[in-house]
């Protein structure tokens, strides 16, 4: 490769008479004329080196992590890839090469003088390359630029909240007003100086404060970054034990505790930019959001063996964008098969699922799998609208339910390879010393009063007996539905507020137990839809309002969201799990516009064309001084769905990017030590053992969890970890021992650290 260093002094463009230019022994003559004249390098571009792979994980280039200093002269790198092997790395005047056996290795900067440095790296065995930016100060220390610091951007000194579709200009709500500023430390801090007449409980990004749940956390923020908030207010002193009373499903009463919820997501704008492993696009203030987000903007990526996507599809992305980000189409697309195609396959039949004798099953098996129009994965979703009149039709309650459901998924698959169940009904059932369980597919929500039972049941998994599958060659597993607001714990204390992350931990725990009951063979599809759904009563956010042409649309049927970033670690963490092939989102409004939402309101007090023929439903309002006609073309609004939507595209992205060499189909679990864990610089030792009950050892001790899978065939491995009680963006950090292997690392709070070893 050439350079030419151009030894010039002005960027500008300028007019001269003749220009003589000398240089690096080199002359350029100019005649007479205008020219744009630029300081910098000049380089070709670097040729492909043939049949050889990439060095990053599905991609050319790779990251740089850290380079951190060790003892004297010698500095400790860590990096991301795949195939880099051998290694040179150049720093000023210093290089090497040599054969890697981990993604950390030492260089020696001896007579490096202080100042800003390119530390790169390149292989002669594959092509692409790795380069860092890092300063050389006093006493030989290094120190990175700080992570926000994007001198392309205009930076602001003065930071300022930036709302997904809501404008706080207008009417304000007087039970939240959050405000960001700068501390002395010159770091963001968020506030609420809203006023509420009960206890108010705080979830950032699904943590809570640890000392108290009815404080806001007092950690710093950064900026340009996704966060959620969920404010709980509620008539009760201890929000697990009694969380129960501020619903009437839940409680029977009329008269329930006074309850509220505030939910939104943010980002705080201050010019900056973080350096983040997946894409997170951000938006503009005080109008509709109209793409979706991450659908949109992902540059592409190649899932091997992995498969997700939903039942909607975007009608504003082109089909090449989805194939782009993996997203599944056509035959390798998900299916339901709702009502409408149980009662014509019972019509046909001439009777109900339950009844079939066995012949009669063989051709139920040939229908279902004709309705599933090529799809590999399908299931039934049967809800009919008359459950007294056509509940027979698939009846969930015959005691022959189970055994049909049995045979169907069985024969489907033989018949015609594909995997089917249904969605409604039967969970696996297993028993454990005495006691009968039932994994529900895709809620399952707590523990109950069984968390001690969970863990020994890990302990000894060879106690297991009884197992009694749904359907054998597939399990659904899954998230979503369920409350994060007033889930119970009865063994809680009033300082803690464990509904924002237990659903976490318990659906993750649920997937390694069903690891644990199920054949190697069988397959698990999550399922997923990330709304408080339940209670039926569950209190709704107001924070989605915006300005809309002359007036502004108000959604009223505002369900509360799980925390998008644990979304996204649910996700690469079971993704991580050789037995998961597919992730399904259950459905999302298919249009991009935000005027859409007119469908389903009322504008200006009258009922809009949609809501009309539905007998007056309605989610949102429009008030303003025009009456925008109702919207009859497109599908509905996208909204928050957006957010989750593009959770689940960003785990995908990390897992296609960074993981999936390693966890390829192959990987198995690995023992190892863990050692300690510090937040705040406070060190504790966790409870551990090795074996599959990590999650429930989490929520019981408070602690963090840790996994580490090892592919067979190439000996790397990938180091899974993450602090569910610590709170968001909190100072930490932990030390594993993998392998003979000392790991310290250090993370930020809650978040998902993950690391190819």
């Amino acid at each position: 490769m050439k350079h030419l260093l151009w030894a010039l002094w002005l960027i500008s463009t300028i007019s001269f008479g003749q220009v003589v230019i000398e240089g690096n022994g080199q002359k350029v003559i100019l005649p007479n004329g205008k020219y744009t004249i630029t300081v910098g390098k000049q380089s070709e571009p670097e040729t492909p080196k043939p049949n050889l792979p990439d060095c990053g994980c599905g991609k050319p280039d790779f990251e740089i992590l850290s380079v951190t200093k060790k003892q004297g002269s010698n500095y400790e790198v860590r990096f991301d890839a795949c195939n880099v092997s051998p290694l040179t790395w150049n720093v000023a005047n210093k290089a090497a090469t040599f054969p890697p056996n981990s993604s950390v290795f030492e260089i020696d900067l001896t007579g490096v003088v202080p100042g800003e440095y390119n530390l790169k790296i390149t292989s002669t065995g594959c092509n692409g390359k790795a380069e860092k930016k890092f300063y050389v100060v006093g006493n030989g220390v290094i120190e990175p630029p700080k992570e926000h610091s994007n001198p392309d951007e205009n930076t602001t000194t003065t930071p300022e909240i930036v709302y997904f579709n809501y404008d706080d200009t207008g009417a304000k709500l007087s039970e939240i007003d959050l405000k960001v500023e700068r501390g002395v430390d010159e770091k963001i801090y968020l506030k609420d100086n809203g006023r509420a007449p009960y206890a108010a409980r705080y979830a950032i990004n699904g943590s809570v404060n640890r000392l108290s749940a009815k404080q806001l956390s007092n950690q710093p923020i950064p900026a340009g970054q996704w966060i959620h908030i969920v404010k709980f207010i509620a008539d009760v002193d201890n929000i697990n034990t009694s969380g129960w009373l501020t619903s009437t499903q839940y409680s029977g009463r009329q008269d329930v505790k006074y309850a509220k919820s505030y939910e939104c997501t943010f980002y705080v704008e201050d010019g900056t930019r973080p350096n983040l492993k997946y894409t997170q696009p951000l938006w503009a203030k005080g109008v509709g959001v109209s793409d979706g987000l991450s659908l949109s903007r992902t540059p592409k990526f190649v899932l091997n063996g992995k498969l997700y996507g939903c039942e909607s599809r975007p009608e504003n992305e082109s089909e090449e964008q989805l194939r782009n980000i993996s997203w599944a189409l056509g035959e390798k697309a998900y299916q339901l098969i709702y009502a409408g195609d149980v009662k014509r396959l019972t019509d046909q039949l001439g009777k109900g699922i339950t009844q079939l004798n066995d012949s009669e099953i063989d051709k139920a098996a040939d229908m279902l799998a004709a309705m599933s129009n090529g799809k590999k994965y399908f299931a039934v979703d049967f809800e009919p609208s008359d459950p007294e009149k056509d509940g027979w039709r698939w009846d969930y309650d015959a005691g022959s339910f189970r055994t049909t459901m049995q045979k169907l998924s069985k024969r489907i698959f033989d018949r015609h390879g594909k995997y089917f169940y249904s969605w409604i009904g039967k969970g696996n059932q297993f028993s454990f010393r005495g006691k009968s369980f039932e994994l529900d597919g895709y809620s399952n929500d707590s523990w109950g009063n069984s968390l001690d039972t969970y863990i020994a049941l890990h302990e000894n998994p060879s106690e297991i007996t009884n197992v009694n599958l749904a359907a054998e060659p597939i399990t659904q597993v899954g998230f979503g539905y369920n409350s994060i607001t007033i889930s119970s714990d009865i063994n809680q204390p009033a300082s803690r507020w464990v509904s924002p992350s237990m659903w976490y931990l318990r659906f993750l725990d649920v997937v390694n137990v069903q690891t644990l009951i199920t054949p190697k063979s069988n397959k698990l599809l999550a399922f997923i839809w990330p709304y408080e759904d339940q209670p039926s009563d569950a209190k709704r956010t107001p924070m989605t309002r915006f300005k809309f042409g002359q007036g502004y649309i108000n959604v009223q049927d505002n369900r509360v969201q799980f925390a998008h970033n644990l979304v996204r670690d649910a996700i690469i963490t079971y993704l991580c799990n050789p037995r998961v092939v597919y992730t399904q989102y259950w459905i999302f409004g298919t249009s991009y516009n935000p005027g859409n939402l007119l469908r389903w309101s009322k504008i200006n007090e009258r009922l809009s064309c949609y809501s009309e023929k539905a007998g007056g439903h309605y989610v949102s309002t429009y008030k303003g001084p025009d009456n925008p006609p109702c919207p009859t073309t497109g599908g509905d609004y996208i909204g928050k769905d957006a957010l989750s939507v593009s959770a689940m595209v960003q785990a995908h992205e990390v897992f296609a990017n960074h993981l999936q060499n390693v966890c390829d189909g192959s990987q198995v679990r690995e023992a190892f030590n863990f050692v300690s864990f510090k937040r705040s610089g406070v060190e504790s030792v966790p409870v551990h053992k090795n074996d599959t009950g990590e999650f429930a050892r989490a929520y019981k001790y408070q602690q963090p969890w840790a996994q580490v899978w090892r592919n067979p065939n190439t000996g790397k491995r990938v180091l899974l970890y993450q602090d569910t009680t610590a709170e968001a963006f909190e100072p930490c950090s932990f030390t594993v021992i993998v392998d003979g292997m000392q790991i310290t690392r250090s993370v930020k709070g809650n978040e998902l650290y993950f690391e190819v070893l």
